[in-house]
């Protein structure tokens, strides 16, 4: 009887199996074949401790995260020093099944070399119950997953953690404290999806003043390995903002920002307006939200210069109303208005008084501004992109109407993040239309101004009525112990185009 077994491999079979075997290693990518396009060598060759490598979708960011891991956890890294073997790595994703098993693991898995495995094979090398990826020298690469208990990433010490795209800032925070003890690395590689959050603060703009980030930036067409046809056909169906974001990996504000025009042409330097400018003060009130205000100063030709702002919470209103005096006397003269929020009038059930009487105890009048939202942001608007004129060249250009000084970090802050709001999910804001009101976060400074702005009387080609003041305001003396100031002075001190505007209140 015929023995049964395997078939016997005659000596041309086994040389022909492996030739097809050396060809198809030949053709698999691992780290010995690795071509970092140039953002990738930027990457690759930067010190810093912390690293963020933000792109579009298939710029390769990803591949140089994982590429990156693999340099460490074999000791084998071309352009910088890293930790003793063994190496204990973590890497985190979004989640389990898309994020770990369909993306991060087989792209380790692609570049890392079999020989550098435990036992020769990523079945003998992989623990799956622990989801941890062992190396015959001893290192080791653990997966985790953005949705985890914060708790499951405490512990033992790492060398390095990756977070392929953006973490939620506790569970960062919790895991570059794994990192301390050794003065481990980390970096993160993400496309900006969920718009400028904290990692557009702590990190994006943090590294342009901390040589311990480095950030590099990357568009999906500087990555040469990518297919064009198939760049073509993903963008069609893009918004400009989710092009912005998943094409050029630029942060933008999901929901879309507000103030879209609003840029870098609309911050000046610091300065002292000239006291015969009319000057207005606007304010937006809160306790445990901060209590903003801005001061603001209008020239002849209508162009508005916001050049101070006072922003703190946690403060009572005799706090505000005595900064609110100490900031207009180095102003040098009192402004010919204040403006604020509406809702400061509500008076409490209990002590029978409101806000607005309040800091009129203190000395400071504030009339009530217009808080028609829509119609605000739209005047904002206008003051920010501001009219078109024709240059000495013959070309349409525009002159903004609205400038802030840089020494406005608040405000500044909030005009660059300011959003339309969203519904609460994703699978909703596809189904449903947009929403048409502001989102209802960080929207303080912003208010204040949109009252400020609204209080203008302005014609529709932005021209400015020729209104003169009854008194040189500037001749008002400010009171040096917070007092009263005489009422007869400020009347005589305002603009009829306040009485126009604002009503007799004032």
């Amino acid at each position: 009887m015929a023995r049964r077994g395997r078939p016997q491999l005659t000596k041309a079979g086994f040389l022909d199996s492996l030739s097809r075997g050396l060809v198809n290693a030949a053709k698999s990518p691992d780290i010995f074949r690795y071509e970092p396009h140039e953002k990738q060598d930027m990457f690759h060759h930067s010190a810093a401790k912390t690293r963020l490598f933000i792109g579009g979708n298939r710029s390769g960011k990803t591949v140089g995260g994982a590429t990156e891991a693999v340099w460490y956890l074999t000791g084998r890294h071309p352009y910088r020093e890293t930790p003793e073997l063994p190496v204990r790595g973590r890497c985190v994703s979004v989640d389990f099944v898309n994020g770990v098993e369909k993306i991060v693991k087989p792209e380790v898995a692609k570049w890392m070399p079999l020989s550098e495995l435990r036992g020769g094979s990523w079945t003998d090398a992989y623990d799956k119950q622990l989801r941890t990826l062992h190396l015959e020298n001893g290192s080791f690469l653990e997966f985790m997953s953005y949705d985890q208990d914060l708790d499951k990433f405490s512990g033992t010490s790492r060398h390095f953690c990756w977070f392929d795209e953006e973490p939620p800032k506790a569970l960062y925070t919790e895991n570059r404290m794994r990192l301390l003890d050794v003065s481990g690395d980390s970096w993160i590689t993400m496309t900006p999806v969920e718009g400028m959050t904290w990692l557009y603060d702590d990190i994006y703009l943090a590294a342009k003043q901390d040589p311990n980030i480095y950030v590099v930036e990357v568009d999906q067409g500087e990555n040469p390995y990518l297919n064009h046809a198939e760049r073509d056909q993903f963008l069609s169906g893009l918004t400009a903002d989710e092009r912005k974001a998943r094409v050029s990996g630029k942060f933008v504000q999901i929901g879309g920002l507000v103030y879209k025009q609003f840029s870098d042409r609309n911050i000046i330097e610091p300065f002292s307006p000239p006291v015969e400018w009319l000057r207005v003060a606007a304010m937006d009130h809160g306790l445990n939200n901060p209590t903003a205000w801005l001061w603001g100063a209008i020239n002849s030709d209508g162009e508005i210069f916001i050049f101070d702002e006072h922003y703190e919470n946690d403060r009572v209103v005799s706090y505000h109303a005595q900064t609110v005096m100490q900031r207009e006397r180095q102003h040098g003269r009192l402004p010919d208005y204040r403006v604020g929020d509406p809702s400061i009038r509500n008076r409490d059930a209990i002590t029978g008084t409101s806000i607005q009487l309040e800091y009129i105890e203190h000395g400071i009048a504030v009339v009530l501004g217009n808080n028609d939202v829509h119609a605000g942001i739209n005047r904002v608007s206008k003051y920010i992109e501001g009219p078109v004129f024709t240059d000495d060249k013959g070309n349409n250009v525009r002159r903004p109407k609205l400038f802030v000084t840089r020494n406005c970090v608040n405000l500044i802050h909030e005009l660059q993040r300011y959003r339309w709001s969203t519904w609460a999910s994703k699978k909703l804001n596809s189904e449903k239309n947009k929403k048409e009101e502001p989102h209802k976060k960080d929207d303080h400074a912003v208010d204040a101004l949109r009252y400020l702005v609204a209080s203008r009387p302005e014609m529709e080609d932005f021209s400015v009525p020729e209104i003169p003041m009854l008194m040189d305001k500037t001749n008002v003396a400010l009171p040096e112990d917070g007092g009263w100031i005489d009422e007869g002075a400020v009347k005589l001190g305002r603009r009829k185009d306040v009485d126009f505007t604002l009503g007799s209140e004032w």
